[in-house]
């Protein structure tokens, strides 16, 4: 046996024995007294003749702690039963009751309660109200209903409350029937922060406060001169006579969802019910609720107040009373006092107290009383009742009690008496509400009118007949009633008895802004007109956050805005501009020097050898998330930071904490295994035809990959078989071992690559020399390009800076800024001049000398379509050439040509000498995309499908503007993007929000948008890690299309795919196709979506920064160890996988997590021998008591 297993037996022992002495010092201390009178030791009080539990009373129940295992079996594993009135079978935490609570019946005319095992129970429905499928539960004759743990959620709204018949509910009317409670909807307003997007030189803001929305209120209360009243949606306002409604803010620490459920208000004293069923209280001089202590863990389910005196009725239907010290009146304390069970086993729903009686209402509608001020051997009567009388509300009165019946006759109890007499009401008016404040009562008919009344006197009527009301409150000469939608209503009443006019109160207090705030960094503000305006400074471009603090409906608040700085128009880069690139090998060695890349031919060089780094990989270059794309031009100062992955991995799921309260409500946080490998895809490419589909892509450790169709060898695999997950493309022959790929294009069957030695590579089909080796033999690997001015050379090679796959020909733009083109040529496709076909580079004509062949085009970006090209050159002009039979070339005709011709002006269509001027060109099937030097996107040539985004379907041979996707309808507003991308006949680009859209033909789920509509505007692309909400979409940094599908690469540095999949051209391992974007396959990591602790889900999932793991709230569970099931995507997109090694350990109530089982056993071990010499002392000493003073007699 180990040394510290001894040392911890040892111990066990030892605090055993030191409990022992323990009790029976406390027994000595304690020789003299019969009955501890400390608060821990508060009594139970029965219905009869019993009075105070003694030892030898509770020997007739077993000696077990309550809601054990032993006493209370439940499944196991199985979530934690709360007892509550939809779920009054859960099991009692309360000490059973002595057996002579059943003695004393007490005199009545009415039926006994009896037992409540066999009594009736109805359907409580909520029903959402907003076309989701209603919830029920089931609730027993005459207790309360109590609503759903979390307040139902409409995207765009906000919840009021439950109403019944269209009026607000409280839930402080006993069930008699089944209920249908529906929930009330108002739209949701918030603050607003426009334009959402700058530029990075900064701009001024508007931040703008959400309207006023006055609350639902479903109840009111008053005592002494304040007013309480309670929303729909749980929260509680307060006010004087003449003062302002403040609201009572939430309780420190209180957990996410909490509400107030009901209220109870003294003239110093508050208190109200939380969504956790315990009891919060408060004073006028108090700022915040603090829960009250009731040592078991009791939870409730009805409250009330006379000045410092609270009565509250629990799960088992007991009632408790609570009394308030006078010490201090600012921060009053309240001690419960007793613990009242109603005899025959009756429960108690609601219960009332007046200065000098008791009053509280059980399940059967019966009434029973007893005397305020003892606190010992209590006896509940009943009160005299005709018979089937049912009361269903109670108020107390500073003398008696005011009740209403079910059947809607309201009548008064005297103190003293134990039969009812009548309030003066016509018998024909119905009262539906009751209240009173001290000796006055309000009385609310099922007409909507007002009455007010005091014992001896006639009711009066208190409104003036214009509005119908719901429940209504006096304080002195002043009336404020609640109206039938929610809304709070004041007025006098005169000097002649008569109501004045009534006032609608208002409780919401205007919205103000205190801080604002950009990544951290703190913004000036100024207010104008209602609204905020802020500077936004000189930002990098990308995605930021703003942060407002503030004060909102009387507490503070916090909301954070993404805001886009939107990147720089290469038209506002100078020509022959310099960046500085700084290399950043964050504990990596050599560390790369700084290069100087020079606009628009200059690209970053990808620095050699790599650095390394003690223990891990190497990743490659990353700005933030994602892998730096070498293929770009640079237009600003940039720093590249490498990336790493420790070589030796955490491997498993872990859990920390593993172990907490059965309460729940604890954060722990779930890691899921290291990802072997942070290698990620810096640009993605998908093929140009329907059939024979695959997609290529560039990773971040210099690698091309490839994936889909192999039959003409165009994966470079030097195989010809298909792959639905991406494969290594082989390095050319030759090349240094260094080598990497900087770009890739995917073309009809033939692929095209751009490699570190600055040559261009082709492979796969080549029926017409679009390989450009100077053949037309397929090749499964990749060979070089021919160099122009040597292509019978094969040691020789065109070098260029950026190329384009189209259908069956290829286009390359060299570091010169000439463009050449090969494959082919029919329409004109090369630009050359004529049709022939070229299995070997030729240049492009000069479209101000297309018969010169000694000129060329220079250009700065080249796209390869299906039968046509387009180039931007450099004069930032547009040109295109080739096919022209859809107005594809943009030329203000459908003649096709085979040299470059200028697109025609967007502002002016019909003037030949103006050309459209873009920074980005893209050619589709037989439609053509622009991002034009104003940031908008235009369109030109076929839209059969929508693929022009002009919210039509007519061809165009002129460029027209793409529309805006938030509003579509309006032809003077249009789609700003920083990317575009033309497909088969679909579009999709990159707004300069970073959001992807898509727009066009969907027949193949291409649009990624969760349909297969087609779409004339752009609509957005679903969010992978959220693809059924169509309010949120794709973060997108890289893209591109294929025919029938799409790539992307997100903001998270993944890639992703949709559309069309019949090839597993998707890269996800399948051949489904999908609708939504699905991750490809490629050193994913676990992306968490979901817990579940048993069979209940943990809530509050939240992502910690820089990692995978997530935190996660648990769910209350029974103790015991339970299974942790873990839902994740990897990649946080498509099929959901399910880790269930995980354990977590809940712990009884009150026992520390750290202290584990043996902990937790010794602790009770002590307690009980602790109590037990007590018990042992305290009978020994009564005995002994007896034997004396019978030996005197």
């Amino acid at each position: 046996m180990h040394l510290d297993t001894r040392l911890r037996r040892a111990s066990a022992t030892a605090i055993v024995l030191l409990g022992l002495l323990a009790g029976l010092g406390v027994a000595s201390a304690n020789a003299d007294d019969v009955v501890s009178a400390s608060p821990a030791g508060t009594p139970v009080f029965s219905g009869g003749g019993g009075g105070r539990q003694t030892p030898r009373v509770a020997e007739q129940t077993p000696g077990t702690l309550p809601n054990s295992a032993t006493s209370t079996p439940l499944p196991s594993p199985s979530p934690l039963q709360t007892a509550s009135p939809l779920n009054p079978t859960a099991p009692s935490q309360v000490p059973s009751t002595s057996k002579d609570a059943t003695k004393s019946t007490g005199p009545s005319t009415a039926k006994s309660s009896g037992k409540t095992d066999g009594q009736a129970s109805h359907t409580v429905r909520f029903d959402p109200g907003d076309g989701n499928t209603p919830t029920q539960a089931t609730v027993k004759a005459g207790t309360l209903a109590f609503p759903p743990e979390n307040n139902p959620v409409r995207e765009g709204y906000r919840f009021d409350g439950w109403t019944r018949d269209g009026q607000p509910y409280d839930f402080q009317v006993p069930i008699l029937q089944d209920t249908t409670l529906t929930a009330k909807w108002a739209k949701a307003t918030d603050w607003t922060l426009s334009p959402d997007h700058g530029p990075a030189s900064g701009t001024r803001v508007t931040i703008s406060p959400p309207s006023l929305q006055e609350p639902y209120y479903m109840s009111i209360q008053a005592a002494g001169d304040q007013f309480t009243g309670l929303t729909g949606d749980g929260r509680i306002y307060t006010w004087a006579q003449d003062g302002t409604p403040k609201q009572v803010p939430s309780p420190a620490q209180a957990p996410d969802g909490f509400r107030y459920q009901q209220t109870a208000t003294g003239n110093q004293l508050q208190a109200a019910i939380g969504s956790d069923q315990h009891i919060y209280t408060w004073t006028n001089g108090q700022t915040t609720p603090t829960i009250l202590d009731t040592k078991q863990n009791t939870r409730f389910t009805s409250i009330s107040m006379n000045d410092d005196l609270l009565l509250a009725v629990d799960r088992q239907g007991q009632v408790h009373a609570f009394q308030a010290d006078q010490t201090d009146g600012q921060n009053e304390k309240l001690t419960e006092q007793a613990t009242t069970v109603l005899p025959e086993q009756a429960q108690a729903t609601l219960a009332v107290a007046s200065p000098s009686r008791t009053l509280a209402l059980d399940t059967d509608g019966q009434a029973w009383t007893w005397n305020t001020s003892r606190t010992a051997n209590v006896k509940p009567e009943r009160i005299r009742q005709d018979q089937g009388m049912r009361i269903t509300q109670a108020q107390a009165l500073s003398q008696g009690f005011l009740l209403l019946g079910a059947n809607g006759q309201a009548c008064y109890l005297g103190d003293g008496k134990t039969s009812l007499a009548t309030t003066g009401l016509s018998e024909n008016m119905k009262a539906s509400r009751i209240t009173a404040n001290k000796n006055q009562a309000v009385i609310t008919g099922t007409d909507g009118h007002i009455w007010t009344w005091k014992p001896g006197e006639t009711p009066t009527r208190a409104d003036n007949g214009n509005q119908h009301y719901l429940q209504a409150v006096r304080i002195g000469g002043r009336i404020t009633a609640l109206d039938r939608q929610g809304s709070l209503y004041q007025w006098s009443i005169n000097t002649q008895n008569q109501p004045d006019k009534p006032a609608k109160v208002n409780t919401t207090q205007a919205a103000t802004l205190e801080s604002a705030s950009l990544d951290g960094q703190p913004l000036t503000l100024n207010k104008t007109d209602g609204s905020w305006q802020a500077e936004m400074p000189a930002s990098q471009p990308g995605p930021v956050t703003i942060t407002l603090t503030g004060r909102q409906e009387g507490q503070p608040f916090t909301r954070s805005f993404n805001y886009t700085v939107d990147h720089t128009l290469l038209k506002d880069i100078r020509q022959s501009s310099t960046s500085t690139v700084t290399f950043k090998a964050d504990g990596g060695s050599p560390k790369p020097g700084d290069q100087q890349v020079t606009y628009p031919y200059g690209r970053v060089q990808r620095p050699s050898p790599d650095p390394t780094r003690s223990g891990y990989q190497f990743d490659g270059w990353f700005i933030n998330e994602v892998a730096y794309d070498f293929s770009k031009p640079v237009t600003e100062n940039l720093t590249l930071t490498a990336k790493w992955t420790s070589k030796t991995p955490n491997t498993s799921w872990r859990i920390n904490p593993d172990k907490g309260s059965q309460l729940g409500h604890e954060t722990t946080t779930i890691t899921p295994p290291d990802s072997t490998s942070g290698i990620r895809f810096n640009q993605v490419g998908g093929a140009k035809y329907y059939t024979y589909v695959f997609s290529l892509a560039v990773g971040s450790d210099g690698k091309a990959y490839a994936w889909g169709d192999n039959t003409y060898g165009q994966l470079g695999d030097a195989t010809t078989n298909s792959r639905s997950t991406p494969n290594i493309v082989r390095k050319p022959t030759g090349v240094p071992t260094d080598f990497t790929y900087v770009q890739v294009s995917a073309g009809k069957w033939h692929s095209l690559a751009l490699g570190s030695d600055g040559y261009v590579y082709a492979w796969g089909s080549n029926q017409h020399g679009q390989l450009g080796n100077n053949t037309k033999t397929n090749s499964s690997v990749p060979v070089r390009v021919r160099d122009p001015a040597n292509p019978t050379d094969p040691n020789k090679g065109l070098k260029a800076i950026q190329v384009s796959a189209g259908d069956e020909h290829s286009l390359a733009l060299d570091s010169n800024g000439y463009v050449y083109a090969w494959g082919w040529n029919d329409n004109g496709r090369l630009g050359n001049n004529s049709t022939t076909d070229s299995s070997v580079p030729v240049r492009v004509r000069d479209p101000a000398s297309p018969t010169d062949p000694s000129k060329g085009l220079k250009a700065v970006q080249v796209s390869a379509g299906w039968h046509h090209s387009l180039a931007v050159g450099s004069d930032g002009y547009t040109y295109a050439w080739g096919l022209n039979n859809y107005g594809q070339l943009g030329n203000s005709s459908k003649n096709s040509s085979s040299f470059p011709v200028r697109v025609r002006d967007f502002a002016s269509p019909n003037d030949a000498n103006k050309g459209l001027k873009a920074v980005q060109v893209s050619a589709g099937y037989s439609h053509s995309l622009a991002v034009g030097s104003d940031g908008y996107t235009y369109a030109w040539g076929l839209n059969n499908y929508g693929q022009l985004g002009n919210s039509n379907t007519v061809d165009s041979t002129v460029p027209v503007r793409v529309r805006d996707p938030t509003s579509p309808k309006d032809a003077s507003k249009g789609l700003k993007a920083t990317a575009i991308n033309a497909g088969g006949e679909h579009s999709l680009a990159v707004g300069n929000n970073g959001y992807a859209y898509a727009w066009g033909w969907n027949l193949y789920r291409q649009l990624g948008d969760g349909t297969t509509s087609n779409s004339s505007v752009p609509v957005p692309v679903r969010d992978p890690t959220s693809p059924a909400d169509a309010s949120k979409g794709l973060q997108a940094t890289r893209f591109s299309v294929g025919d029938h599908h799409s790539l992307a690469v997100g903001s998270n540095g993944y890639a992703y795919a949709w559309g069309e999949n019949s090839y597993g051209q998707l890269g996800d391992g399948t051949t489904d196709d999908s609708n939504v974007p699905v991750s490809v396959l490629f050193n994913l990591q676990p992306v968490i979506t979901a817990a579940r602790f048993d069979t209940s889900p943990g809530t509050n999932l939240a992502s910690v920064s820089n990692s995978n793991s997530v935190t996660v709230l648990t769910p209350a569970h029974q103790p015991g160890t339970v299974t942790v099931s873990v839902d994740y995507a990897m990649g946080g997109a498509g099929r959901i996988l399910t880790d269930t090694s995980l354990r977590y350990t809940y712990l009884p109530a009150g026992v520390l997590p750290h202290a584990g089982g043996e902990g937790i056993i010794l602790a009770l071990a002590t307690s009980m021998t602790s109590m037990g010499g007590v018990l042992a002392s305290r009978r020994h000493r009564r005995e002994q008591h007896r034997l004396l003073h019978t030996s005197h007699e």
